[in-house]
């Protein structure tokens, strides 16, 4: 019993890394209002902030993918921690547009795009096979399961103790959630025992990847998901323009993340059965359909739940589409790279999506044009898992 307990050890601490992933993901995004309103903003000013948050991401992730797969995840995970948690506390400070940015941009070197790697890299490394379909599907609705306590436990701090303070306990948590990962991860993170196992072996390196198509595809691929999933980041706001209440709106998202939890879970699972071909197309497909639902108030529900499915495939489905082509051998530094790409599609969608509303005064063309752009990205996946 204790053998098994020890072996999905990693499993838990990338489970808990997921889970801090929701504070900047998507519980970062009850602060629009409040804060364009204490700062004198436009929602699309505001967007810009994830949008610098994902260039400074950008700009660290391929070092860190190089240095997880030669030192591994804990010692990332513990400057981690300091350091976001850190630019959250400063972010519950600023007093004007150009602090908001500078603490944006050093905030994004180590928030989203950092705990998603160190999330994959730990399963990736530690399983195998099946297995590391399954346990992935898992680990990734970590993410799920943060958003869905957090967008109920900080709309509540926000009303009763101010945005500031809101501000400050998610820093705390981020910080407890990435330390405990670490703990948890602890000395059984041996690049040895990876070896052993099986779980780093053929592939190409990433000298390789980088002169085979294959990788641009995946790059454009990862650049579409990203640039549509920044509807998450105004997706409270984007219910309100439907007539809801702020009330309904909170539960809305929480039930949102919640399905978000349990669908990556089902991915993995259905990723195992029918593999990532078939099982991308339908989850890709999902994505689209809930996209164009958003657009009516009458079938929001069955939209958030499609939303759901498709907010996962960047976690759940991108990566074992990576090791599937590129295998096991330099996967750290490969889905690194691929990742980076990822931060081109939130750098130009976060603010375009704010200013879709701001000059429209809806999201519709957004939504619109996510499903087309989507795909598009189906046809590329086709292509790239196409055998030579």
């Amino acid at each position: 019993m204790k053998q098994k307990i020890t072996a999905y050890r990693p499993a838990a601490a990338a489970f808990l890394t997921m889970m801090a992933m929701a504070l900047t993901s998507s519980t970062l995004s009850f602060f629009l209002e409040p804060m364009c309103s204490a700062l004198d903003i436009s929602r699309g000013s505001f967007s810009m902030m994830f949008s610098l948050m994902s260039v400074s991401g950008a700009l660290l992730n391929p070092f860190l993918g190089q240095f997880m797969g030669k030192r591994g995840v804990r010692g990332v995970l513990v400057v981690c921690g300091v350091w976001t948690g850190g630019c959250m506390m400063l972010l519950s400070m600023v007093t004007s547009l150009w602090m908001l940015y500078a603490v944006g941009f050093a905030m994004g070197l180590m928030s989203s795009t950092c705990v998603a790697l160190c999330a994959n890299v730990i399963v990736q490394q530690s399983y195998v096979g099946s297995q590391a379909s399954g346990i992935l599907g898992g680990v990734m609705a970590g993410s799920g399961v943060g958003g869905m306590i957090f967008s109920i436990v900080i709309p509540e701090c926000m009303s009763t103790m101010g945005w500031q303070a809101a501000l400050r306990i998610m820093g705390v948590c981020w910080l407890i959630l990435l330390w405990l990962a670490a703990l948890l991860l602890g000395k059984q993170e041996r690049l040895s025992q990876f070896r052993g196992n099986g779980a780093v072996g053929l592939g190409m390196t990433r000298a390789e990847a980088m002169k085979s198509p294959k990788l641009y595809l995946m790059m454009a691929i990862i650049i579409i998901i990203c640039a549509c999933c920044g509807v998450q980041q105004q997706l409270p706001s984007l219910l309100r323009t439907l007539q809801f209440e702020e009330s309904a709106v909170s539960l809305m998202v929480s039930a949102m993340t919640a399905c978000l939890a349990v669908g990556k879970v089902a991915q993995g699972m259905l990723y195992g059965k029918l593999g990532v071909k078939t099982g991308g197309v339908l989850m890709m497909a999902a994505f689209a359909a809930g996209m164009l639902a958003l657009l009516h108030a009458a079938l929001v529900w069955p939209g958030l739940i499609l939303l759901a499915f498709g907010l996962g495939v960047y976690t759940t489905l991108l990566p074992q589409v990576t090791r599937r082509i590129f295998g096991s051998r330099e996967y750290a530094a490969i889905w690194a790279l691929i990742a980076t790409a990822g931060s081109a599609g939130t750098f130009l969608a976060n603010p375009l999506w704010g200013a879709i509303y701001d000059s429209t005064g809806s999201y519709a063309l957004g939504l619109i044009g996510c499903a087309v752009l989507l795909a598009g990205a189906i046809a590329a996946l086709l292509v790239a898992l196409k055998e030579n």
